[in-house]
């Protein structure tokens, strides 16, 4: 869900201020101490005038968030959204995907739309799921905004804990290209959703910069295999030399007989 709200925790004798971060499978606070309490561990939720109550292995822990902010999240965690509503992807939707590795998401996502484009994105697409597993690959990022409306929604998925590529590496690629990140959502155990937009106030303001080409690089894999067929084929392509044929000898000249002197008389 990505939300998240400075407050203060009380837990048995313990107390601190920090922040509470509402993800999409559990609820952490970072203060003087951390707190992680998963969803499914929970026995109740309450909102208690201005604090979000929570009752998990025998033990009560009040979050002082604000009445608005305690009674939001307490509907949040008992009414957990789908992926795909926590993704703005509906039955209607046009979507492209590029890069993405995880085969059940993209077969699940033909069942919940019709309109899915892969490894290519149309002019105008509403909402582009792109993969990135390295810093390198963010570099693509101006080339999927060149081909975003821009009412559109640019999802970056990035493993967790990696050490290839970090939550900053992608904010910094995003803002290069023009879009601020404004959703974090838990795509998957092994992945993060980072839901990238044109800001509003830049929206309308004419033509928006396009790169040199708007085709899609291919990824890493996929240029050593093309070099690798290309090395192959000119190899089989390259003639074999042909040996020289001997020069011909040339025939020796053959030597006149010595002329006899001649007697003199």
């Amino acid at each position: 869900m990505g939300l998240e709200a400075e407050c203060t925790v009380r837990v048995g004798r313990k107390t601190s201020a920090g922040t509470a971060l509402l993800e999409t499978e559990r609820l952490v606070f970072l203060g003087d101490f951390r707190l992680e309490i998963p969803f499914d561990a929970m026995r109740s939720v309450t909102a208690s005038g201005a604090d979000l109550v929570i009752r998990a292995d025998d033990q009560e822990t009040r979050f002082e968030v604000g009445a608005p902010v305690a009674e939001r999240w307490v509907r949040l965690i008992k009414e957990p959204k789908g992926l795909f509503e926590k993704l703005d992807v509906g039955p209607q939707s046009r979507v492209a995907v590029v890069d993405v590795s995880d085969s059940l998401f993209v077969t699940a996502l033909r069942e919940r739309t019709a309109n899915v484009a892969e490894g290519r994105v149309p002019e105008g697409a509403p909402i582009i799921f792109f993969g990135a597993e390295t810093r390198d690959a963010l570099r693509k990022i101006p080339l999927l905004r060149a081909r975003m409306v821009e009412s559109g929604a640019l999802w970056v998925l990035r493993p967790k804990g990696s050490r290839d590529i970090s939550e900053d590496d992608v904010f910094e690629a995003v803002k290069a290209a023009g879009l601020v990140d404004t959703k974090v959502v838990a795509f998957s155990k092994t992945h993060t959703a980072h839901k990238c937009v044109v800001p509003v106030e830049l929206r309308g303001k004419g033509p928006r910069p396009r790169p040199p080409f708007l085709s899609i690089p291919p990824s890493a894999p996929m240029i050593a295999a093309l070099k690798k067929a290309a090395a192959k084929a000119a190899k089989k392509a390259k003639p074999k030399p042909k040996h020289k044929a001997a020069a011909p000898r040339k025939a020796a000249k053959k030597k006149s007989p010595p002329k006899k002197a001649k007697k003199r008389r």
